[in-house]
């Protein structure tokens, strides 16, 4: 059976366009490279009803839910205490995490204490999982509720500690990852929609997609699945059938 997930990011800043979500971009493509399906991600704002209702919702439906944003030390950084909230749990202080931003502090301005706000980033639900795979990166990824795993909103430490989760995730997965195929046509969608709905089966999802202002590629159509065999047999398939050619994405960068 494949192991679902979803995502939640949590910030006003992804609501407002004032910042544009990678985060859950880069955990699609890990997750299918692992062979964990992602079910759904969704948007919440820095409101505390909010970030419980889709926590909650997402833990109760997927296999894991990753969360992203809302862990710093201003005040409306408030993921750990929603969540905590969600699940009647206690907030915490973390000795270690503690002193490891105490001594990060201290390396940086020796006159400088540590204040409540500081201590904000120490303190998580209790009881939760504490999950250290960085030996340099003290700041632990929190399990609570045994499936929501509650990351960082900055696309670089966010991107470093869910690969850090890889051989976790792997071992979950127990499987192969996802395989997929690309192929270029210039028929138009329309014309090729009965041929795509006869060769899509269970298993192996067929996507299509228009493509616009291209005098040469009118459709772009993907086949996916974990079995390569199968993947590669309807893939030549439809590309004799749609008179396709093999397409080859452009890598997306994360910022």
């Amino acid at each position: 059976m494949v192991v679902t997930a979803a995502c939640c990011i949590i910030g006003d800043e992804i609501l407002s366009g004032k910042t544009k979500d990678t985060n859950s971009h880069y955990l699609a493509t890990m997750l299918f490279g692992l062979g964990i399906e992602l079910k759904a991600i969704q948007v919440v704002g820095d409101e505390t009803h909010d970030i419980i209702k889709s926590v909650r919702e997402l833990s109760s439906q997927y296999d894991i839910v990753f969360t992203s944003g809302g862990i710093g030390p201003t005040h409306d950084d408030i993921t750990y205490e929603s969540i905590a909230a969600a699940y009647q749990l206690d907030m915490k202080v973390d000795q270690e995490t503690y002193d490891y931003i105490q001594k990060q502090l201290s390396r940086r301005n020796p006159n400088t204490a540590m204040t409540k706000f500081h201590a904000r980033m120490a303190t998580f639900p209790h009881p939760a999982t504490l999950l250290r795979e960085l030996p340099n990166i003290k700041i632990p990824i929190v399990v609570v509720h045994d499936n929501i795993y509650i990351l960082p909103g900055i696309p670089s430490l966010f991107q470093l500690l869910l690969d850090s989760l890889k051989p976790k995730l792997q071992a979950m997965s127990q499987s192969v990852g996802f395989y997929r195929r690309e192929i270029a046509t210039a028929s138009s969608e329309v014309s090729i929609a009965e041929i795509l709905s006869r060769l899509h089966t269970q298993d192996i999802k067929i996507g299509s997609y228009p493509v616009w202002n291209n005098d040469k590629i009118k459709v772009i159509v993907t086949v996916s699945g974990q079995d390569v065999s199968q993947v590669n047999a309807i893939a030549d398939k439809l590309t004799d059938a749609i008179h396709g050619w093999p397409y080859t994405s452009a890598p997306k960068s994360h910022l």
